[in-house]
C-alpha cells in the first residue's frame, strides 16, 4: 500500500462542488450529485459505486463481432414477448423455462411490471430496513401503503416472527434483496423459501430482488424464483457485469404467476431497447469473458479492501465483517450518529466520497463499494483511514 496525504486539514472549511450534495432527499438524487462531483473532481475518491466496472472493451469486441459482418440474428423484435433469444439464454443460465421470463428494462422495469400487477391504491408491501431507498419509492408509485421490517446487524437475516406480526390481510408484497443491499448479506435459499411460506399465510408475493445474487454463484443455490410458487424474482446484467449500457433486465417465477403478471400488466415493458436487447443476447449466451471480467475485478480489490477492512476495525474506526460475496460493504463507524456529516467532511477535508447509511435507514453507517480499479480502491480507503483517524 502506498501513502497518502489530506488535501485539507481537519475542521478546514468545505472546498466547495460538494456543497448541498449531502442535502439531497433520496439516494438517486443524491448519486447524480455526486457523480457531478467525480466529473468535476477527478482527484475524488470514490467509493460508494456498487458496480463491478464496465467492461467496456469486451462489450465493444461483442458488438463488433455480431454486427460487423451482416446484422446478427438476434436482432428481433421486442415488442410481444422480449428477445426470445435472450429470454431463453436466461432460462439455460439459470435453470428455469421462457414461459417463467419476462424481459424488461432492467431490475427496475421488472419491479414496475410487477407491483402494477399486484398492488391496488391503498394495498400494503412490507420493505426491508436497512434498504435502497429506491424500491420503497417504486411501491409506493404504484399505490401501496409501505411498512417498514428490520434486518438487524449484525446478520441482517429476516426475523420471521416480526415478519408474520405486521403481514395483515391487505398485505400484496413482501421486498427483499439478496445479497442484501447496502450489506452485502447472502440469506441461504432455506432462508428466503421460509420467509415465502410467511407470506402465503396472506396471499402475499414475495418479491426478491436478484441483482447482486451472481456474486454468490460458486455457492449453487439456484435462483429465488424455484424455492416457492409465491417468489418473484428480478435480475439485471447491471450490477455483476457492469453493462448498464444494456439495460437488460428479467423477472422470474412459477410460470402460473408469471402469467398473472402479465395479465396483469398486459402492455408488459413498453422501455425494452431492441438493440441493447439483442446485444444482451449474445452476452448471455458467451458469458466467458463477462464472468471472466468481473472476477477478475474482484480477485483485484477484494484483497487491498480486506487489509484496510481489519486495520480499520484493529484500530477501533470501524465496525463489522466484510461480507464474503460481492463488492459492498456496510460497516458502522465507530462513536458517529450523523454519517451524512461525516461523509461531508471526508469529501471536503480528504478527498474521498462514501455513501451515508442516512441514505439507506441506517444512521451511523457508511456503505462502501470496490467493483473498480484496485490502486484507486486502495487510495480511497488509504484516504478514508486518514479521513477517519483525524476525525475521530
Amino acid at each position: 500500500m502506498t501513502s497518502v496525504h489530506s488535501t485539507g486539514a481537519a475542521g478546514a472549511p468545505p472546498r466547495g462542488a460538494g456543497d448541498g450534495l449531502f442535502d439531497a432527499p433520496s439516494y438517486a438524487d443524491w448519486v447524480r450529485g455526486a457523480m457531478r462531483i467525480k466529473a468535476a473532481r477527478p482527484d475524488v475518491s470514490i467509493l460508494f459505486e456498487s458496480t463491478i466496472a464496465e467492461p467496456t472493451e469486451e462489450l465493444v469486441a461483442m458488438v463488433r463481432e455480431a454486427f460487423s459482418q451482416e446484422v446478427t440474428s438476434r436482432y428481433v423484435s421486442v415488442f410481444a414477448d422480449g428477445n426470445r433469444y435472450a429470454i431463453d439464454a436466461v432460462a439455460k443460465r439459470y435453470g428455469l423455462s421462457a414461459d417463467q421470463i419476462v424481459a424488461t428494462t432492467g431490475a427496475t422495469g421488472a419491479l414496475v411490471m410487477a407491483f402494477k400487477a399486484l398492488v391496488s391504491p391503498g394495498d400494503h408491501v412490507l420493505v426491508e430496513r436497512p434498504g435502497f431507498d429506491f424500491l420503497s419509492r417504486l411501491a409506493q408509485e404504484a399505490g401501496s401503503v409501505v411498512e417498514e421490517f428490520a434486518r438487524p446487524a449484525p446478520t441482517y437475516d429476516v426475523d420471521l416472527d416480526d415478519l408474520r406480526a405486521r403481514l395483515t390481510p391487505r398485505t400484496r408484497a413482501v421486498l427483499i434483496t439478496n445479497l442484501h443491499n447496502p450489506t452485502g448479506a447472502w440469506l441461504r435459499p432455506e432462508r428466503i423459501a421460509a420467509i415465502a411460506e410467511a407470506a402465503d399465510l396472506v396471499g402475499a408475493v414475495l418479491l426478491v430482488d436478484e441483482v447482486y445474487a451472481d456474486f454468490a454463484a460458486a455457492s449453487g443455490a439456484p435462483p429465488a424464483a424455484t424455492l416457492a410458487a409465491n417468489i418473484v424474482t428480478v435480475s439485471s446484467l447491471t450490477k455483476v457485469f457492469g453493462l448498464f449500457a444494456l439495460k437488460f433486465g428479467w423477472l422470474a417465477g412459477d410460470a402460473d404467476l408469471v402469467a398473472r403478471l402479465r395479465a396483469g400488466a398486459p402492455d408488459g415493458d413498453m422501455g425494452v431497447s431492441k438493440l441493447s436487447h439483442a446485444v444482451a443476447a449474445h452476452v448471455l449466451e458467451t458469458p466467458a469473458a463477462f464472468e471472466a471480467h468481473w472476477k477478475a475485478v474482484l480477485a483485484a480489490t477484494r484483497p487491498v479492501v480486506r487489509g484496510h477492512v481489519d486495520a480499520l476495525v484493529a484500530d477501533g474506526l470501524l465496525a463489522g465483517d466484510l461480507p464474503p460475496h460481492g463488492c459492498m460493504y456496510f460497516p458502522r463507524v465507530v462513536g458517529v450518529d450523523d454519517t451524512r456529516a461525516l461523509a461531508q467532511r471526508l469529501l471536503s477535508e480528504f478527498d474521498v466520497l462514501v455513501a451515508p447509511g442516512e441514505y439507506f435507514g441506517a444512521p451511523g453507517y457508511i456503505r462502501i463499494g470496490y467493483g473498480a480499479d484496485a490502486p484507486a480502491i486502495d487510495q480511497g480507503m488509504l484516504r478514508l483511514r486518514a479521513g477517519l483517524a483525524a476525525l475521530r
